[in-house]
């Protein structure tokens, strides 16, 4: 998304949210949801007719993402649907692209019986004017390589050495099996330099974990 799209967005202070644990979502990273319970449906509908096409990614602190009386926590991220399908058998199949983190100031069940949210953007306006600078992830990917091994993760390992986007902890954040938690607190984190020092902390605190037990278990 270049800056002028980003500036050329209205950024409204109520949003539909989707509640889902164990997901988050970064600014500039794409996310694709399989839709299919009906309240969630009815939420594409609204969001895909309104201009700015906004959805609210969001975690449930809570184990039952089915309450009506769910705690949530207090930053999630807005996407916008960029592609849309629909399946024979009444699913939708969306693409969102994350725009901006922002606040949430309260939430309530509409009458089509999802949730909408207040929110406020002012803590991350900055979202909207990312400077792309080349970084160095050499030690991140040896890192990436170690924790992927020791969680017994298939990936291309050679794959990971050719990863150069400038938002790489974030999609890391988004496909690792991080706790919740720590995938908040790195959601939280302002700064994208910020958020790949403490990415590195958490991916070598579980490998030091491992090293660890093994030692243990000899």
């Amino acid at each position: 998304m270049d800056e002028n799209s980003k500036n050329e967005i209205k950024l409204p202070d109520i949003i539909p949210i989707f509640p889902l644990k164990g997901v988050v979502m970064f600014p500039d990273t794409y996310l694709p949801l399989n839709i299919f319970e009906p309240r969630y449906l009815k939420m594409i509908d609204h969001a895909i007719s309104n201009e700015n096409r906004l959805i609210g990614m969001i975690q449930p602190k809570n184990s039952n993402e089915k309450n009506d009386k769910q705690n949530f926590y207090s930053v999630g991220c807005a996407g916008k649907i960029i592609k849309f399908e629909e399946t024979d058998d009444n699913r939708y199949l969306i693409t969102l692209k994350g725009l901006m983190r922002f606040n949430l100031i309260s939430e309530k069940t509409n009458d089509q019986k999802f949730r909408e949210a207040n929110i406020n953007w002012e803590n991350f306006s900055k979202d909207l004017n990312t400077n792309i600078n080349s970084s160095d992830f050499r030690t991140l990917k040896i890192t990436l390589k170690k924790y992927f091994q020791i969680k017994n993760i298939k990936a291309n390992m050679d794959a990971i050495d050719t990863f150069n986007d400038y938002n790489l902890a974030d999609q890391i954040t988004m496909i690792c099996p991080l706790e919740n938690n720590e995938k908040q607190l790195l959601l939280e984190t302002i700064s994208i330099s910020k958020r790949n020092k403490l990415l590195q902390t958490i991916l070598d605190s579980y490998i030091s974990e491992e090293n660890i037990s093994d030692i243990s278990k000899h």
